[in-house]
């Protein structure tokens, strides 16, 4: 017990840090003495933790955003909706010119194989600019969260969460009792989640090093150069 609680205890970053360094260090060993299947056969805990993540994803994004929203009183939503609107659209703008700039630059990738085959060019047509407006209104949500479409989720969470502010401050009490309900069912999903969060962050280190180990011992040296390339440009 006392080697996990110093475990639980040690900075995240630096636990992550750590895998990685000695995922890289084990996957170039074994690779180095021609035996990569000995970091193939750890890949799985790396594959968990992906999974871990992806798991989390769309149910976060769900949940805080209808609390969110259903937080903000009636009154004020008009003001602040113009506000969110306003800073989504700039800080989007920004991201990508940010995005397109480090790209050109760094040219993240370039030389960097993570699948096994070769892919194959695929040739798709980019839709209008009122057919992406329209893809945001999802026609099913559930498809949605589903299949992990996030600027669909988002905007059903937002128009539920708007739904449910007006609906807890409505002057019919069943109306008022059964909203709050809901509001309540998120908010315990939420922090549900959040919980979630942070102990798949304690297993972080394991996938990181699994994962680096893997790529590692079946790209070699080679890899190190348009990973670090990668890892700039990102942050």
């Amino acid at each position: 017990m006392g080697l996990l609680k110093s475990y639980l205890e040690y900075p995240i970053l630096r636990k992550i840090f750590i895998g990685l360094i000695l995922g890289a260090v084990y996957g170039l060993l074994v690779g180095a003495i021609g035996h990569p299947g000995a970091a193939t056969a750890i890949k799985p805990l790396g594959d968990l933790f992906v999974r871990l993540l992806k798991m989390l994803v769309m149910p976060i994004i769900l949940a805080s955003l209808v609390v969110g929203a259903a937080s903000i009183s009636p009154a004020r939503l008009g003001r602040v909706g113009v506000k969110i609107v306003v800073y989504y659209l700039v800080t989007s703008a920004f991201a990508v010119f940010i995005g397109l700039i480090m790209a050109n630059l760094f040219k993240p990738g370039l030389g960097l194989q993570l699948g096994a085959g070769e892919g194959k060019a695929i040739q798709a047509q980019a839709p209008s600019l009122v057919q992406t407006l329209l893809n945001i209104v999802p026609t099913n949500p559930f498809a949605s969260l589903a299949s992990g479409a996030v600027l669909p989720t988002i905007f059903f969470a937002i128009v539920l969460g708007i739904a449910l502010s007006y609906l807890m401050n409505s002057e019919n009490e069943r109306i008022k009792n059964s909203a709050t309900t809901l509001y309540n069912a998120f908010d315990g999903l939420a922090e549900a989640m959040y919980k979630i969060v942070r102990g798949v962050m304690q297993y972080a280190p394991i996938g990181v090093f699994a994962l680096i180990a893997y790529i590692m011992a079946t790209q070699g040296v080679k890899v190190v150069g348009p990973l670090a390339k990668v890892t700039v440009a990102v942050y």
